[in-house]
């Protein structure tokens, strides 16, 4: 199977106004969140205060994924969403942005090159879980439980890259949450 397993690492985690932010992935690897000179990254983040103000990242698509928790964002002249935990919205990374309430997110930015999709499995012991990677970028980020494939096990916090060539099924061993994300690349 060709797979790559980011373990959860410390080091790449930065502290923001109202909480912390840590890279799972970004691409290309040599690529800058601090500049915005990347193609897309794939995060999670904590927001440790009641109301938050988004940092401007304009030129970005953003989506944003409550883990755990409830978040009220407020897009300033546009609409404002309550997100429970697993729900998702995306947007703009120039709009105006706040939020209220305190929770952990999961989050993909894209520049205009290309765009996601994040979508979250919910798996029983003895479930598998099939996807289809052909053509596209497919990660897997594991938010709880643990899941297998063939030798290799992945577990809280593991980003599983899969290779584009061909449909992956994965056992799920406990009981758990992943987010799909998948990244198309525009022509």
């Amino acid at each position: 199977m060709n797979l790559i397993i980011h373990s959860y690492n410390p080091s790449k985690t930065i502290n923001w106004a109202s909480g912390t932010s840590t890279e799972l992935f970004i691409y290309p690897s040599d690529g800058n969140f601090q500049t915005r000179e990347f193609k897309f990254r794939i995060s999670t983040a904590t927001v440790e205060a009641d109301e938050t103000k988004f940092s401007d990242f304009t030129g970005l698509i953003r989506i944003l994924m409550v883990l755990r928790g409830r978040l009220t964002l407020i897009h300033e002249g546009r609409y404002e969403k309550v997100l429970e935990t697993f729900d998702q919205d995306t947007f703009d990374g120039s709009w105006k942005t706040r939020s209220k309430g305190r929770v952990q997110d999961f989050n993909v930015m894209c520049n205009s090159s290309c765009e996601a999709k994040v979508v979250h499995h919910r798996c029983m012991a003895g479930e598998k879980l099939q996807l289809a990677t052909k053509g596209h970028w497919t990660f897997l980020f594991v938010f709880d439980g643990v899941f297998k494939s063939d030798d290799k096990s992945m577990v809280h916090g593991d980003l599983i890259e899969f290779q584009p060539t061909t449909d992956l099924v994965l056992d799920c061993i406990e009981l758990g949450n992943c987010i799909e994300i998948v990244i198309m690349e525009k022509d």
